[in-house]
């Protein structure tokens, strides 16, 4: 029988990745797992773990179990899946405020946008608001993966 997965564990995992890491949910067990690509290259290529740090050793044994057991294992959707700036555009059209809305809209375009609209959001003291519309995206996101891929969660 397959463990739930951990809604909040996996909402924080959706939202904190980090670049070259692979983010995976184990089947069995719910646990969401990653793996460095470094790591998971030397398990494709069955590279001895000799000098390999402890921690090192169990991403490999992790790799090596999601390729030898793929089935047991989801990838979850990365960054660029999930797209955060949409995430900042749907904030900006939530807000009421005219004035405020056309700052954040204005701050979204061209480039540097994701630095351009913090340094707005925390100038016009929104930062509680936005982390909290943020958070509600990636719950939605994760409800909407767990439901696509039929995983219960608790």
């Amino acid at each position: 029988m397959s463990k739930p997965v951990k809604l909040e564990v996996l909402i924080d995992e959706m939202e904190s990745q980090f670049e070259g890491y692979f983010y995976y949910s184990n089947r069995d067990t719910g646990e969401i797992v990653m793996v460095g690509e470094e790591i998971f290259t030397k398990a494709e290529d069955e590279d001895p773990i000799d000098g390999l740090e402890d921690w090192e050793q169990i991403e490999y044994a992790q790799a090596t179990d999601i390729l030898e057991h793929p089935s047991h294992y989801l990838e979850l959707p990365d960054k660029e899946e999930i797209n955060e700036y949409r995430m900042m555009e749907n904030f900006c059209y939530s807000l009421n405020d005219g004035p405020t809305k056309e700052r954040l809209i204005s701050a979204i375009q061209g480039r540097r946008a994701f630095r351009r609209f913090k340094d707005q959001v925390d100038q016009l003291g929104l930062r509680k608001e936005w982390f909290a519309f943020r958070k509600n995206c990636y719950r939605e996101e994760a409800l909407d993966w767990c439901e696509l891929h039929g995983l219960e969660y608790e």
